[in-house]
């Protein structure tokens, strides 16, 4: 890859970034909070299937 390429490359990315409409700081927030929210409930759900399914395990593999 040419320097000019490379250079042409990264000037597009930057009149590209220009193009973006940014969150506000409130908005971004907002968003943050409900995807660590739902990150926790899936990680709750997940360990609860895993708990279940490791309990079924035991109690057919012990009698």
């Amino acid at each position: 890859m040419k320097w000019a390429e490379v250079q042409r490359f990264f000037t597009e990315v930057k009149v590209e970034a220009k193009k973006v409409t940014w969150p506000a700081p409130a908005e971004a927030m907002q968003a943050t909070i409900g995807v660590v929210v739902m990150v926790l409930l899936v990680a709750l759900f997940l360990w609860g299937v895993d708990s279940l399914i490791s309990w079924v395990i035991r109690k057919v593999m012990m009698g």
